[in-house]
């Protein structure tokens, strides 16, 4: 996701999403947890941990497999977030958008050679 939204890919996805905000991702069973800033065009960046000190804009919150199916397209946020594996606490305009971002992280994934 880091490089999703370094250089001019982060201004595109900035353009996508339209509405400036912060989003924290929680990954479960771990609690491993991802910072998401576009709250402007040349500062989007990625961190890990809460850096927005529980002040984010967007909670996302959903397991490892859930994000893994969002990311590789099995399944929609939105289908995600209708069958309760996709929990959300915020702005939900910014939810919306959510699969501007996994796009955006799915152009930067290595693909597999077999």
């Amino acid at each position: 996701m880091g490089e999703a939204v370094a250089g001019n890919g982060g201004k595109s996805l900035q353009r996508k999403f339209k509405t400036k905000g912060t989003v924290v991702f929680t990954i479960t069973p771990d609690d491993k947890v991802y910072s998401l800033d576009l709250s402007s065009p040349t500062n989007c960046k990625v961190a890990e941990g809460d850096v927005f000190d529980g002040k984010a804009d967007l909670k996302v919150i959903c397991s490892e497999e859930v994000m893994g199916k969002m990311i590789n397209k099995e399944i929609q946020p939105q289908q995600a977030f209708m069958k309760g594996m996709l929990k959300i606490k915020g702005k939900m305009n910014l939810a919306m958008k959510l699969t501007a971002v996994l796009a955006a992280t799915r152009k930067k994934l290595p693909t597999s050679k077999l």
